[in-house]
């Protein structure tokens, strides 16, 4: 949902010549009055849910990788081609990488904002990650070197976790292993819940914050896995 004046703006960055694709950033608001649905939003802006995604983190104006409901003149479509429709998520970001290596700017104004409900519940976040995983994969199959930190470290964190538990079943160094990682992973987790919970003064951002974190990093890695391979039986 923009907020007033976002086509303002964005005329007034074209304007500018800040970029030929230009957005802003999520306001990112609760899917409903619950403190699972609050813990999603907070995780959907969160550093450690979303990696370096500039425009869920308020970030300084810049060119960056890609921005949401970009706005661009004609002419750009007509040099590079629209939005692929065979794509049924990252189709924003394919776009803008196309942006990107025709020589062109994707800009993020911080003076550009939009209004972003989060999802409301586990499951409703957890299909769409695995929804965002599973095409993002199919998109680094045209364009593997888009492919960004925040990005690798979900499906890698999975195979790890799935390979220690297949491990553990018959080695003891596999069960330490397997303990320590969990163990990190959740003190890490943990600690960044309890911070935001005595910021925002909500306690329930203890154990909110790290579940839905959990969530949207499983899904994601989980989808981006299972589309790799599905895609190695097509092609065979």
């Amino acid at each position: 949902m923009p907020i007033p004046e976002y086509v303002e703006r964005c005329v007034e960055a074209h304007q500018s010549d800040k970029g030929d694709n230009v957005g802003g950033v999520w306001e990112i608001h609760p899917g409903a009055d619950t403190w699972i649905a609050e813990s999603i939003s907070f995780a959907a802006a969160h550093p450690l849910g979303v990696g370096d995604a500039m425009y869920r983190l308020n970030a300084k104006a810049g060119a960056v990788d890609t921005v949401p409901f970009g706005s661009f003149r004609r002419s750009l479509i007509e040099k590079i081609g629209g939005f692929d429709e065979t794509l049924l998520s990252n189709e924003d970001y394919e776009f803008n990488t196309r942006v990107r290596e025709a020589g062109g700017v994707v800009w993020l104004d911080p003076a550009i904002r939009s209004v972003y409900f989060s999802r409301s519940t586990l499951g409703k976040l957890a299909a769409q990650y695995w929804r965002y995983g599973f095409w993002k994969f199919k998109m680094l199959q045209r364009y593997p070197h888009t492919l960004r930190w925040r990005q690798a470290l979900p499906p890698v964190f999975v195979l790890i976790l799935l390979a220690l538990i297949v491990l553990s079943l018959g080695l003891t160094i596999a069960q330490i292993l397997l303990a320590l990682q969990v163990f990190a992973y959740y003190f890490v987790l943990g600690a960044a819940g309890l911070r935001l919970a005595l910021k925002k003064r909500k306690g329930f951002l203890i154990w909110g914050l790290p579940l839905a974190i959990t969530t949207m990093h499983i899904s994601w890695g989980a989808g981006f896995l299972w589309s790799g391979i599905t895609s190695m039986f097509k092609n065979g």
